[in-house]
């Protein structure tokens, strides 16, 4: 299916000027041959200088194949039930492939479960471009471990938010190879066949179910990141009407109390799969649901003070606060006006000039309250030209109340306003703060990043890469029959079985022997382990 190329320290095509499309596949079981199937698909689509163009993803219901190892990716057959299967998404995948370089990481893996599933459909795929980057690391880097999740690590700084998620593995992925093309220390260039196009004979436009997955409140909330953890898509298809209903009543039942809780954003998880929900859609569907409920909240011409702190909860939560800002704004406005910075100032005017009704509104922005008379709280008398004979002025200077024109008052009030705020507010040493900064800045220079370190003196050459990567794993095909057995022993729940490797000739062979485990959790996540050994 894939024709290979590689990104090498050789001269070749600038890969900041290809389309690559990084898969990631999460399956069933280890062998297509034998029955395992396609379960989720995760697709990013990026031009090679790290711009995604596109996202995909959805779980796929391998039908009827059991999931035998829920506990390596986490996905049970109730969460299949809804999705579509391979052959609805097929034209999609195809799509979203098309005209790009495709990567793995083992693209081996990825490539005999995506010829199987196509074959199935009477689809012979051949010559499409295909890069590994377990390849690559091993290739550049020296340094142990190139899981996925390590080498993803070590290049990006940072780990899998969604691991064994097939859209979180194949965007973590994708900022891998943008940083490795961006910032090798030595320019890499792609050697290999340019993208092509696909069949476009299968049909388009299918229902998807993608799998929200890792979720954590972190800053964003429970809502902010679920809705992250779903495919951005430039042309999603909209929600599937039956899970949208049962989307917006769990949604509903979860802000009833004003906050959304990790049970609550799980379930609300499950429900956007069955409802086929991106990011787009359901962002869509969060503003729509704030919309509707403060459109309840203004029916009856007025939003109390507890109707706006649950459009607020409610904002924050669905990440749509700018549907209610105008709201806050208001309310805001009304609270500075109490606790602003002439908050205990109360003014007595004394006419009604132009000049005066000025002064008036600006103290009352800053917190200032208005007289109507003369009282032992009030602390200014704004004077429109009245002589100190009349009875009102007369008994203010009497008093002790500082009385002021309207020109005096104003400046006297501004001076108060532009004093620094809190006993130790300094405006100097904000400017210090920032020119230190500054400073530190210009002197500390670019920093070599760390994964530099690991940057072989020479890539391997073929000879070199088979020697240390192939050749001591060509006992391959028993160690695929060891766990195929694993596997089969556990759905028969067979006793347990100790098996000593044997040559053709009957002999036994050096190594460990291998006990098989029928049932247990133990067995359940093997077969995924030692998939992960070579890497």
């Amino acid at each position: 299916m894939f024709s290979r190329g590689q990104l090498t320290r050789q001269r070749g095509v600038d890969p900041r000027s290809l389309t690559f499309a990084v898969l990631d596949l999460e399956t069933t079981g280890l062998e297509p041959g034998r029955g395992s199937r396609v379960c989720e698909v995760g697709i990013v689509r990026m031009r090679g200088d790290g711009v995604v163009l596109d996202e995909y993803s959805t779980l796929v219901d391998p039908e009827k194949q059991r999931i035998n190892n829920s506990e390596y990716h986490g996905i049970t057959v109730a969460d299949v039930r809804s999705a579509p299967t391979f052959a609805a998404i097929a034209g999609d995948v195809l799509a979203i492939l098309a005209d790009a370089v495709v990567v793995s990481h083992n693209l081996d893996y990825e490539e005999k479960f995506l010829a199987a599933e196509f074959r199935r459909l009477g689809v012979d795929l051949q010559g499409v471009p295909g890069l590994c980057t377990l390849v690559t690391a091993r290739t550049q880097l020296d340094r142990w471990g190139y899981k996925l999740e390590n080498v993803s690590h070590l290049i990006t700084g940072e780990w899998l938010d969604a691991r064994h998620s097939a859209l979180g593995d194949a965007r973590a992925l994708a900022a891998t190879l943008a940083k490795l093309v961006a910032e090798a220390p030595r320019r890499l260039s792609w050697v290999g066949p340019t993208p092509v196009p696909l069949p476009t004979t299968l049909s388009r436009s299918g229902p998807i179910a993608p799998r929200a997955t890792g979720l954590r409140k972190g800053t964003q909330g429970w809502l902010g990141t679920l809705t992250a953890r779903l495919p951005l898509m430039t042309s999603p298809p909209p929600p599937r009407p039956e899970g949208l209903g049962d989307y917006r009543a769990l949604l509903g039942h979860a802000l009833a109390d004003g906050k959304i809780v990790g049970e609550e954003a799980n379930q609300l998880a499950v429900a956007a799969a069955r409802a086929g929900l991106t990011q787009t859609t359901a962002r869509q569907v969060h503003e729509e649901f704030l919309a509707e409920a403060r459109a309840r909240a203004e029916a009856d011409g007025v939003v109390t003070s507890t109707e706006l702190r649950e459009l607020q909860r409610a904002g924050r939560e669905l990440a749509a606060s700018h549907l209610i800002s105008d709201l806050e704004e208001a309310a805001a406005a009304n609270r500075a006006k109490g606790n602003g910075p002439l908050k205990g100032w109360r003014l007595l005017p004394v006419g009604d000039s132009p000049a005066l009704t000025e002064v008036l509104d600006y103290a009352v922005e800053h917190g200032a309250k208005v007289a109507v008379n003369l009282t032992k709280t009030v602390r200014l008398v704004v004077n429109d030209d009245l002589p100190e004979t009349d009875p009102r002025i007369a008994k203010a200077l009497a008093a002790g109340v500082d009385v002021r024109s309207p020109e005096q008052a104003r400046k006297l009030l501004e001076t108060e306003v532009a004093k620094p705020d809190g006993l130790f507010a300094d405006r100097d040493g904000e400017q210090v703060a920032s020119r230190i900064s500054a400073e530190q800045a210009a002197v500390a220079g670019p920093r070599r990043p760390e994964w530099h370190e690991f940057w072989r003196p020479r890539e391997l050459t073929d000879a070199e890469y088979h020697a240390e990567f192939v050749a001591r794993y060509d006992d391959r095909e028993e160690f695929d029959e060891v766990v195929y057995t694993l596997t089969t022993a556990r759905q028969a729940g067979q006793a347990p079985v100790h098996r000593t490797p044997v040559t053709a000739g009957g002999q036994a062979k050096s190594g460990c022997a291998v006990v098989i485990l029928a049932g247990g959790a133990l067995v359940a996540g093997l077969a995924e382990l030692l998939r992960q050994v070579v890497a």
